[in-house]
């Protein structure tokens, strides 16, 4: 018994970490994509973000249509993106190379 609790107090000790809800920064909007294999939306950044979700694409993330906000983010994107303001956001694991939009903040 003393062996399976050491054998499990080693394995949190090396276990890979995982990445929850992770933020972006202050970033403009350069284009939006309207995908139609992935049922989602593309926003890219002007500028790489680090959103601590380990995914290959760092200048992009992907707003899927089944988020249960997604009419009121994408009208908030696409006003984002037209007025040239910055935002800022959470995403939450990855879909393909892209992040997963999450929470959108807008800034002045």
């Amino acid at each position: 018994m003393k062996g399976f609790f050491i054998t499990i107090l080693f394995s949190f000790m090396f276990c890979t970490s995982s990445f929850a809800n992770s933020g972006f920064y202050n970033t403009k909007i350069s284009a939006i994509t309207i995908h139609d294999h992935w049922n989602a939306l593309i926003i890219e950044f002007s500028s790489a973000v680090a959103t601590g979700e380990g995914c290959a694409d760092t200048a992009a993330v992907i707003l899927q249509k089944d988020h249960y906000m997604f009419k009121e983010m994408y009208a908030a994107l696409l006003s984002a993106f037209h007025a040239q303001s910055t935002i800022s956001g959470w995403a939450n694991g990855c879909n393909g190379s892209y992040p997963i939009l999450t929470r959108l903040d807008l800034r002045k």
